[in-house]
């Protein structure tokens, strides 16, 4: 019952926080089943991008009510992001799993620093016009 229970609150935080930054799921959910609950990467993110889908298409419905999503725009992504999502597969089996793990774990990284670098460049912005 407990399992069940981390699963779904981590689902739903993985679901909400997509929705609210859109960030992919994977960023939750990955971390989740593979520190969680031993699943092996490559298995987490493969259930990752099935949860993904759900989350993407209930949240992009609520943007697209709004009027602040460019349907437009995002209709050309579908392409690239489709090929894109077939050959990181393709790649994602011709690699071992450790080199996946840190992969991912640079790829999270790099993001953090480059999100806390514009924070501080914006607050040092905002200082300097006040």
């Amino acid at each position: 019952m407990a399992i069940l229970l981390l699963l779904v609150l981590g689902g739903a935080a993985a679901g909400a926080f997509g929705a609210l930054l859109g960030l992919g799921g994977g960023v939750l959910i990955v971390p989740l089943l593979t520190l969680g609950f031993g699943l092996d990467f490559r298995d987490a993110v493969a259930i990752s991008l099935l949860a993904v889908v759900t989350t993407s298409s209930a949240s992009a419905a609520v943007y697209l009510e709004r009027r602040v999503a460019d349907l437009r725009l995002g209709m050309r992504l579908e392409l690239a992001t489709a090929v894109g999502g077939v050959v990181g597969a393709l790649v994602a089996f011709a690699l071992e799993e450790r080199m996946l793990a840190a992969i991912f774990a640079l790829m999270l990284t790099l993001t953090a620093l480059s999100m806390v670098r514009r924070a501080i460049s914006d607050r040092r912005a905002q200082s300097a016009t006040a």
